[in-house]
């Protein structure tokens, strides 16, 4: 695969300030050192100067996804495959490059209106360890930072894109009913680096997942979400097809973060698609959004 995972995630909120705890007293992100000239707060996850951007806009949501290549070779090869695809490859000033603290940097628009960015040269501070504020041990990153679930109008011509314009491949697909899916693409060894479903009816970014070093991490942060009064999207859980350990909080933009540990790598080797159905969970997993999501299917079917 040309694409070495989610590299970095860049979130739009009308309101920062509450992002400022949520993002280092609840998920244990670090800030990032400095002052930010585009008025984004920035956290770090591990060596790199950061993972995670909050910009301030008038529309909460998905401001851009960073996908990350290994050289400059495969960000050329990359742009040629989506201009085939009939996509307008954008390559953003180099203010912008510095920005995002990359080498080199694409940008491009999906079918559904999301931003994406193509990325090679991430700038690694070796000089100042990951500190997490919240006493998290640590984050996996090292085939992405996460993953991102998207709601789409149609999961079918998502999956086609995003095999066809850039060469991810299809992990699972879970059936919802009435003609409705989930489909859990990957870009790295992670189980998926990006999910998209047409069940749920508002379009855009349903939720962001960050993946902690220790089950204690997590059973930790559910305990900061229980004590801050956070509210709860999803209880402790484990899905049936990464099998992640997680649970699900509202972000102060309204979308969700999820918090887990311990999800799949798969050996392309031996990994063949499956195709499964029914409520996706092992254990938990209870609450408003899954509550929204058992409905919709009702609905559908």
């Amino acid at each position: 695969m040309p694409l070495r995972g989610l590299g970095y995630l860049g979130l739009a909120t009308p309101d920062l300030a509450p992002w400022r705890g949520f993002a280092s007293a609840l998920l244990g992100l670090m800030p990032a050192a400095g002052a930010q000239p585009d008025g984004a707060l920035r956290f770090r996850m591990d060596r790199r100067f950061w993972r995670v951007a909050v910009h301030p806009a008038a529309r909460a949501g998905l401001a851009y996804a960073g996908w990350e290549v290994a050289d400059r070779a495969g960000l050329a090869a990359l742009a040629e495959r989506l201009r085939a695809a009939g996509v307008a490859v954008e390559e953003p000033p180099a203010a912008e490059r510095a920005l995002r603290g990359v080498g080199d940097l694409l940008r491009f628009r999906d079918p559904f209106g999301q931003v994406h960015e193509l990325f090679c040269g991430a700038a690694h501070d070796f000089d100042s360890d990951f500190a997490s504020p919240a006493g998290v041990s640590g984050f996996v990153t090292e085939h992405g930072m996460g993953h991102l679930l998207l709601t789409v109008p149609s999961c079918a011509e998502a999956e086609a894109f995003y095999t066809r314009a850039l060469g991810m491949r299809v992990t699972d697909r879970m059936d919802m009913g009435g003609g409705r899916s989930v489909v859990f693409l990957r870009a790295s060894p992670r189980h998926h680096s990006l999910a998209c479903t047409d069940l749920l009816p508002q379009p855009g970014l349903h939720h962001f997942m960050l993946e902690a070093a220790r089950l204690e991490d997590v059973g930790r942060g559910w305990d900061r979400a229980l004590e801050q009064r956070v509210p709860i999207q999803m209880t402790l859980g484990q899905h049936a097809n990464d099998p992640m350990v997680s649970f699900y909080v509202e972000t102060p933009a309204g979308f969700g973060a999820e918090l887990g540990w311990n999800g799949m790598l798969i050996d392309e080797a031996s990994w063949c698609v499956r195709e499964f159905s029914g409520r996706g969970e092992i254990w938990g997993h209870r609450g408003v959004a899954m509550e929204e999501i058992q409905a919709a299917r009702r609905q559908a079917g």
